[in-house]
């Protein structure tokens, strides 16, 4: 465990919050190189980062704010003190992020899809930032007998405060998303855009992501909310199911299927 990165002085840098930045501000240069090849960055496309950033940092406080309400109620504190003391979700980042581009672009007239250049900064910026879950965060998951299970020293587990399974073997959850993540990075980034239609890469990686996420949230060690599911999995049910829809519909419409070959000449003067 390592919770504190560094001490410069007076300064505390925490682990999760240096990765987490680190991962955002390298996924953003990914994301502008993205668009300097393609010669579309423009200042539209500043305003429309600055409010996707906007929008994932509301949404990743306020997507699972329910799950903090009680302990902020029972500290006392206003129901405003989910922003900076509630839990952080980066599923409920991708949905601000969505909609904080969407709002932006309408509001700008943008109409050029812009997704798939978010589709190798995303996995690659998650990757880096799970880092600092993994040296900063108990449980790294369930307990587990695998020989790759993984072991915190017993005053880490302490520290921590209720975490049964923390003095023994855990999967290391965080460990598998970013082994997925760089792995959907070195996909994309080899191969660039997956899909012939603009902005289904991203998409076919946010429904890979979310099939994933949910399979790993039964080792990951979250309460579980209802019906046997955590918080992460109850929404990732709806959201999975509207990007399903969405190739689904793809599928029908034919919009993958290869165009018929022209005939050759001598098979149009034999016909």
């Amino acid at each position: 465990m390592l919770p504190v990165l560094a001490q410069i002085g007076p300064v505390t840098i925490y682990t999760h919050d240096f990765f987490t930045i680190a991962g955002l501000l390298v996924g953003l240069v990914w994301y502008y190189r993205s668009l300097l090849r393609d010669r579309i960055l423009d200042q539209r496309i500043v305003l429309i980062s600055l409010s996707a950033l906007l929008g994932g940092v509301l949404g990743a406080h306020l997507l699972t704010s329910w799950e903090a309400l009680g302990a902020v109620s029972a500290a006392g504190m206003p129901p405003t003190a989910i922003l900076t003391h509630g839990p952080r979700s980066i599923i409920g980042g991708f949905v601000g992020a969505y909609v904080g581009v969407i709002l932006a672009k309408r509001s700008l007239g943008y109409t050029l899809s812009t997704g798939d250049h978010y589709a190798a900064a995303i996995p690659l910026g998650l990757a880096i930032g799970r880092i600092g879950c993994f040296l900063s965060e108990l449980p790294l998951g369930t307990p587990t007998t695998l020989p790759w299970g993984m072991t915190v020293s017993p005053v880490a587990a302490t520290m921590y405060g209720p975490c049964p399974g923390c003095f023994g073997p855990m999967h290391p959850s965080m460990l598998y998303e970013i082994a997925f993540n760089l792995a959907a990075f070195a996909l994309i980034a080899s191969r660039g855009t997956l899909l012939p239609v603009r902005g289904d890469t991203v998409k076919a990686y946010l429904l890979a992501y979310a099939v994933f996420r949910f399979a790993v949230e039964f080792v990951r060690g979250n309460q579980v909310q209802a019906f046997g599911l955590t918080g992460p999995q109850l929404v990732l049910i709806p959201l999975a199911g509207l990007l399903a829809l969405h190739f689904i519909r793809q599928l029908g419409a034919g919009v993958y299927r290869m165009p018929e070959p022209m005939p050759s000449a001598t098979a149009r003067r034999r016909t």
